[in-house]
């Protein structure tokens, strides 16, 4: 699913230069949970900026689903990035659209249709558990994680991304989202990187693991 290839990210030029990625090859494999797990500035979020095509690579090979991405530009990288989920740390919800509207939104940037959008979200909503809550707003529900997970997961992706999705969370909550994450990868055959800094939540869920330091694998 993800192939990365002496894959480096250098931020800034000569004495100021910040080696963020530092000739990182990797491949995860389709259909598992991969976790990269690391502390605070190992490089962890740069990486996975770089796999869902939000920065570029300084240098290296990385390709996700058979389509190159690095050294692409932004209109290159619209198909691939409907391809790729992605749920961020304080999941990002929109506090004044509705949960389904908040999961039909990345729907209508894709251009799907109507109908399509209306389907899709009661898909959505029924996978996490969430249908009798469609019309609540985010501030009436106890977390956001079940209406983060449903929007990244609407425009069918290939690929889930989950940047530090339980860092902020309660041991129960953690154990939620982290069981959710294992029925999106079990049922729906999505791939999964989980990237974390605590290690039971990669004990709980992952396959493989890469550790992260320095911006080293």
């Amino acid at each position: 699913m993800v192939t990365i290839e002496h894959v480096s990210k250098v931020f800034g030029k000569g004495k100021k230069a910040v080696t963020a990625v530092d000739d990182v090859s990797l491949t995860v494999n389709r259909g598992e949970i991969f976790a990269i797990i690391g502390y605070s500035g190992a490089g962890k979020s740069t990486l996975v900026r770089l796999i869902n095509g939000l920065e570029t690579t300084t240098s290296g090979t990385l390709t996700v689903d058979g389509f190159e991405i690095s050294g692409k530009r932004d209109l290159e990288l619209q198909k691939v990035r409907t391809n790729i989920g992605m749920i961020f740390q304080q999941f990002n919800l929109m506090n004044s659209r509705t949960v389904a509207k908040n999961i039909e939104f990345p729907l209508k940037v894709a251009g799907w249709d109507k109908a399509a959008r209306k389907k899709r979200v009661a898909e959505m909503l029924e996978f996490v558990g969430l249908t009798e809550r469609a019309n609540y707003y985010p501030s009436q529900l106890s977390g956001g994680q079940r209406v983060g997970i449903a929007r990244a997961l609407a425009t069918k992706p290939a690929l889930l991304l989950a940047d530090e999705a339980t860092s902020a969370l309660d041991p129960e909550t953690t154990q939620e989202v982290l069981a959710l994450l294992k029925k999106v990868n079990q049922e729906l055959g999505i791939t999964v990187i989980v990237i974390t800094h605590e290690m039971d939540v990669v004990a709980s869920i992952a396959n493989r693991v890469a550790v992260m330091e320095n911006g080293r694998v």
